[in-house]
């Protein structure tokens, strides 16, 4: 079984998905950087991610999500619940998740593995997710 790693930043924007802000979509894209294993560049340099996040009152939240390479699509949903809290620069909030994948398309298609993300979302719904991945292909 293959193992894939990669250390990616995205970056995007958040966005509500109701009227309450309880519900957020998050679509970001990243430049594969050089040195990746080859299977994660194979037909394109980039990566896009398009999840949605539910929220509750206290700062913590779960996602369900998609991030795809030109090679396939790594299908992921959060391990426990991820949490995002305030930063000493009263426009930035900092969190941590972690992802669990979850399966996907082409390569990834029977993938398993985590993503650890660290993110911060500033005053202008810009969200920056640095993550790392350890992920099993078939």
């Amino acid at each position: 079984m293959p193992e894939l790693r990669y250390q990616m930043t995205f970056e995007g924007k958040v966005s509500p998905e109701d009227e309450m802000g309880r519900q957020m979509r998050i679509e970001s894209a990243a430049i594969i950087p050089a040195g990746l294993d080859p299977a994660l560049t194979q037909g394109g340099r980039s990566a896009v991610l398009a999840a949605l996040v539910d929220t509750d009152d206290y700062g913590g939240f779960t996602e369900t999500g998609e991030i795809a390479f030109a090679a396939g699509a790594i299908r992921y949903s959060t391990r426990g619940e991820g949490f995002i809290e305030e930063t000493v620069e009263e426009e930035t909030q900092q969190g941590c998740v972690i992802r669990q994948v979850e399966g996907g398309s082409g390569i990834f298609e029977n993938a398993t593995g985590y993503i650890v993300s660290t993110f911060t979302v500033g005053e202008d719904a810009t969200i920056r997710d640095s993550q790392s991945a350890v992920i099993f292909t078939m």
